[in-house]
């Protein structure tokens, strides 16, 4: 079976991280009434957004690197490979300020990964929910994933 794994994370803290024995969607799917018990409707949207983690590697990889991101959107250079793998992000916990918008506490769930690229996903969270964002008015790293993703689409069309 595959396994999962949900990130916890609030006002820049990593609460729990939780490992998930079911495929990626199924965790969303639990992920998100998890999410649906804790969201107060009267101060917070609700989101599940679904995004991406892409991962540079060089090339030759390694066995274990192919046995672990082959499954995923996997592209070859001359000197290097880049692999994007799908995440899901679950807002629960979040305020608009005049026009921005700032994520409280949030969930990441993405398939079981190297630890190397778990501790770069709570990196994210944690950016994702700290006061710093608050302050400064980005979504620390999610926000800039989505403009180079947009500007990869438009490259591709």
């Amino acid at each position: 079976m595959d396994k999962s794994v949900m990130i916890h994370s609030d006002r820049g803290t990593i609460k729990r991280v939780v490992e998930v024995d079911a495929p990626l969607l199924e965790a969303v799917k639990r992920t998100a009434l998890e999410a649906l018990q804790l969201w107060d409707p009267e101060r917070s949207d609700f989101v599940v957004m679904k995004d991406s983690y892409t991962k540079t590697l060089k090339l030759p990889l390694k066995k274990e690197e192919y046995e672990a991101y082959s499954k995923f959107e996997l592209r070859r250079g001359s000197k290097e490979a880049e692999v994007v793998i799908p995440i899901y992000i679950t807002s629960f916990n979040n305020e608009w300020k005049e026009a921005d918008y700032y994520d409280n506490e949030i969930f990441i769930v993405a398939p079981k990964l190297p630890d190397e690229d778990l501790e770069e996903l709570k990196k994210r969270a944690m950016t994702a929910t700290s006061e710093e964002q608050l302050e400064i008015g980005n979504l620390g790293g999610l926000e800039e994933d989505l403009e180079e993703l947009d500007e990869e689409e438009e490259e591709e069309e």
